[in-house]
């Protein structure tokens, strides 16, 4: 079964309980969908990234590159499949590259190199966001202001945290989250 018939009978499922109209249930239907392509990324992720060795890193970019992506948008794939594919294989690379910078002592980078990289992608969010695409435009001028106000205080968010955690692999790993997604705003990705 599919996961967009499981989004589908659960939808059902629920508008028949506590009878709502069918308008509410393909909004139910859409929110399911949405909680299992979320939780099989975030499962794949923490897969392959544990083969890898690089469960963490890989893990931690992702949630930080998620919370941006819902607040920003981003480019996106005709099918969620292929999304959730690329997604993978850019978080477990991510993974890797600190595994690697680690392994290689080069942790040296310090807060100042986190912070230029977060100011670039704060740059990049306030010109940018939010993105939308033709499946889901944004028709409210204040929802997308909103959007655009959240996706920069998150980002400011970030770099107070990782002004406040002194574990530099966490820290790289919400860096690098935050600015992969942030490059996924730039127009090149999104025609």
């Amino acid at each position: 079964m599919n996961y967009s018939k499981i989004s589908q009978k659960t939808a059902n499922y629920i508008a028949r309980e506590i009878k709502l109209d069918n308008e509410k249930q393909e909004i139910i239907a859409f929110a399911v969908e949405i909680l299992i392509l979320g939780a099989v990324g975030f499962l794949l992720i923490l897969g392959v990234g544990a083969l890898f060795n690089v469960a963490v890193p890989a893990f931690v970019a992702a949630i930080a590159g998620g919370f941006l992506r819902k607040l920003s948008g981003g480019a996106h794939f005709n099918s969620p499949v292929k999304c959730l594919a690329f997604g993978t294989v850019v978080y477990i690379t991510i993974g890797i590259f600190i595994k690697y910078l680690a392994q290689a002592n080069a942790l040296g980078i310090n807060i100042v190199h986190y912070f230029i990289i977060l100011i670039f992608s704060l740059i990049l969010v306030a010109v940018y966001a939010p993105v939308d695409s033709e499946a889901k435009p944004i028709r409210s001028r204040v929802l997308r202001k909103r959007l655009k106000l959240a996706s920069i205080v998150f980002v400011i968010a970030v770099m107070l945290f990782v002004m406040f955690i002194d574990i530099k692999i966490i820290q790289l790993s919400v860096v690098l989250g935050v600015f992969y997604q942030s490059l996924t705003l730039l127009p090149v990705f999104n025609h």
